[in-house]
């Protein structure tokens, strides 16, 4: 397959590796999210939050499927093998109340953004595809400022 962003060949298939991976995540997070915002009680400000950080990751798995294909290789499009790559752990939840359901969140954001400094430091010092790296810290920061909001209401 022929790269059209720059990355170096030999690396291609690496990097849309690790990106369908941080995808599968991303999609786990946006749909324990969205559950997140469906069974969240009448709190006008938490709904408000929760949507928007539902609509924030929809954004961020368009723009992470969006550089796995400019590597010319291709996005997995089944759940099945979302399941196979995720490194989140899809469980029922806990806790069932609004607070409780934030925190879990919380709770994941805070391990996918442990896993993503590894990743860019992977793309960075590995790979030497630093431009990648930037990207995987461009998540991060999203995933941050996510906590933070999130943070706010416990």
């Amino acid at each position: 397959m022929e790269p059209i962003i720059g990355i170096i060949e030999n690396n291609s298939a690496k990097v849309a590796q690790t990106l369908n991976v941080i995808l599968a995540d991303e999609f786990l997070l946006y749909t324990k999210t969205k559950n997140t915002y469906q069974n969240l009680d009448d709190n006008e400000l938490h709904r408000k939050l929760i949507k928007g950080q539902y609509e924030q990751l929809k954004t961020t798995m368009d723009s992470i499927a969006a550089h796995i294909h400019s590597t010319g290789y291709n996005i997995p499009v089944t759940l099945e093998i979302f399941s196979a790559l995720e490194q989140l752990a899809e469980q029922a939840p806990v806790r069932t109340d609004g607070l409780g359901l934030i925190h879990e969140l919380l709770e994941d954001h805070e391990s996918l953004i442990i896993r993503l400094r590894k990743k860019a430091v992977y793309f960075g010092n590995e790979l030497q595809e630093s431009g990648v790296g930037r990207y995987i810290i461009q998540l991060i920061e999203i995933h941050e400022r996510m906590m933070l909001e999130l943070k706010v209401y416990l």
